[in-house]
């Protein structure tokens, strides 16, 4: 399976200069294999706070169930200060289905 995490900033939080969010992202996320995604538009049922903004994403290729469950464990024990973390998981010609 395939995991897209989309990261959407809370009210008063925006860091929008791609190279200082990936530093910030990749020592939050420095135990998985994360690759940048760049930016991405999730659906506006998903948000938390302005529809329509871009997110940052990173995507986890070919992960374990093992993995799966130790990244939400993750992300629910250790929230990212100042961004709602939204995961999605796909595999190839499915679509996204939300986990967290």
């Amino acid at each position: 399976m395939n995991l897209r995490l989309c990261f959407e900033h809370k009210a008063g939080v925006n860091i929008d200069e791609a190279d200082v969010f990936r530093h910030y992202a990749e020592n939050y996320l420095s135990g998985f294999d994360v690759k940048w995604g760049g930016s991405v538009s999730i659906p506006q049922t998903d948000t938390k706070t302005s529809p329509m903004e871009p997110l940052w994403q990173y995507m986890i290729r070919d992960a374990s169930p093992a993995a799966r469950d130790y990244l939400v464990e993750y992300l629910n024990r250790n929230p990212m200060a100042g961004y709602f973390v939204h995961v999605y998981e796909f595999d190839n010609g499915t679509g996204d289905q939300k986990i967290h």
